[in-house]
């Protein structure tokens, strides 16, 4: 089961990448039409300028939940990987994902809280850059998936335990 999770986790990992650059460009291109659009060209003065109008700010909140699904799903994959694979490696990863997962869910809830103070397209970098890291992650936590089921199978004829004396494959 883990080893299709790590699976869907690299999936999405592309797909997350893919929304965070569609949001970012129309939450963007919303705060551009709304900076000429309220530009007064008859005396060369701003009537009421903010660059968050409305549509920036749905736009933003609607990315939030669109990051609030993905960022749910790795929090689940890290917590899954903590669980199930019994290697070193997978253990400190899927610690280190869930912290920056969990500093990632928060920085979220702060978009969603107050769109228009802080927008998607601001923010898309780091969420772009959570993506890469989770894919990653995935990537190593699906080798370390493989490796594992294979070194428990061949370990006492199946049994699902590790003997103490096997180094993790990766640190060594």
């Amino acid at each position: 089961m883990n080893k299709a999770i790590y699976i869907i986790g690299i999936v999405f990992s592309f797909i997350f990448i893919g929304i965070c650059g569609y949001y970012a460009g129309e939450v963007s291109s919303a705060r551009f039409d709304a900076l000429f659009s309220s530009y007064n060209y008859s005396d060369y003065s701003y009537g009421g300028y903010s660059s968050y109008d409305s549509s920036s700010s749905d736009l933003t909140m609607e990315a939030g939940l669109w990051s609030l699904f993905f960022i749910m799903f790795f929090i689940a994959m890290n917590l899954i990987g903590l669980i199930k694979v019994k290697t070193k490696t997978s253990k400190v990863l899927s610690i280190i994902g869930l912290s920056f997962s969990a500093i990632i869910l928060f920085w979220d809830f702060g978009v969603m809280a107050s769109p228009g103070a802080m927008s998607f397209d601001e923010v898309s970098p780091a969420w772009i850059f959570f993506a890469l890291t989770m894919l990653a992650f995935a990537i190593i936590g699906l080798v370390q998936s493989v490796r594992f089921a294979n070194r428990s199978s061949n370990v006492s004829g199946g049994a699902s335990s590790v003997s103490a004396d096997n180094n993790d494959l990766l640190d060594s």
